[in-house]
């Protein structure tokens, strides 16, 4: 966006030192990513991507709250939560069985509280014989254009902040890259229109809400590969945040699986009844069978 239409879209706006404050009210999408290899017979890996959309004038007051819950769980400054904590570290070694429910659940309330959004995609390459990144590549496409038909409605922008990949410099760039090319497809013409900015990257062991994102992406992946033992008691505060559509579902909006043939997951997970296309105004009862766990979820 020119810097003339950044203003003509603020309330106010104010040169300090060569930058510009932006006034407005905006959305930030912290995303991150998942993996898990699924138990439900007839299926692979799920690559997932997605995250939580947060309110510009809440960021510091979520921020604030999770800082609370870790304090009083004992969590040390700088200690990263997260779903599947690494070995060795603080969480892993000392917060465990009902002290890190106790800790999760009211960090996934307080998101709750601050009315944050979620939107998760997953995908199965292996039933499409995709290679990975080709899988990951869908499954970021998918949730761009979800976040943006859901900011459409409200004329909001958003910024989203990702997870810095791990592999380094190299990593990065690509993945800006490919963010990039998304925003110029021609066949995504509400993209460029919702995002402020290219996307940002930032290391998640610093930022909280990146770590929200953490346990929203994981717990869904978990919940969709059929690994629920941990994640079920979680799940119903996760479902609470996710963007429904017209018609009140999350099927196929707040969540989205690939391809469609793992379409009755909605009905197995999320406990949805029916299917819909909002745009075609149609619903279809699930689940439906003549596609996979038509009769169970597959565990």
């Amino acid at each position: 966006m020119t810097g003339s239409g950044l203003r003509q879209q603020t309330r106010g706006y104010a040169p300090l030192r060569g930058l510009l404050v932006v006034t407005c009210r905006m959305q930030f999408f912290f995303a991150d990513d998942s993996a898990q290899k699924s138990v439900r017979e007839g299926m692979g890996k799920l690559l997932a991507f997605g995250g939580v959309l947060v309110h510009s004038d809440r960021l510091k007051s979520l921020s604030g709250a999770i800082d609370s819950i870790a304090r009083a769980h004992g969590i040390p400054a700088n200690e990263e939560i997260k779903w599947s904590p690494r070995k060795g570290s603080w969480i892993y070694e000392n917060l465990k069985g009902d002290d890190r429910s106790s800790c999760y659940l009211a960090i996934l309330k307080a998101a709750l509280d601050h009315d944050c959004k979620a939107i998760v995609v997953l995908c199965d390459y292996e039933m499409r014989n995709l290679k990975p990144e080709w899988g990951f590549d869908r499954c970021v496409q998918y949730t761009l254009e979800r976040v943006s038909t859901y900011l459409s409605a409200t004329a909001e922008e958003a910024v989203i902040v990702a997870d810095r990949p791990s592999g380094g410099h190299r990593e990065a760039d690509e993945f800006l890259a490919s963010f990039i090319d998304h925003l110029a497809d021609t066949h995504n013409h509400m993209l460029e229109g919702t995002f402020a900015l290219n996307l940002l990257t930032a290391p998640s062991h610093m930022v909280r809400q990146l770590q929200l994102a953490d346990l929203v992406v994981a717990i869904t992946t978990a919940m969709f590969s059929g690994q629920t033992k941990w994640a079920t008691g979680y799940f119903d505060l996760v479902k609470a945040m996710f963007i429904r559509n017209g018609f009140g579902y999350i099927g196929g909006t707040g969540v989205k699986v690939y391809p469609d043939k793992l379409i009755n997951l909605y009905h197995w997970v999320l406990g949805e009844e029916h299917f819909s296309k909002v745009g075609m105004g149609t619903a279809w009862p699930l689940p439906n069978p003549k596609l996979l766990f038509a009769t169970s979820g597959g565990t």
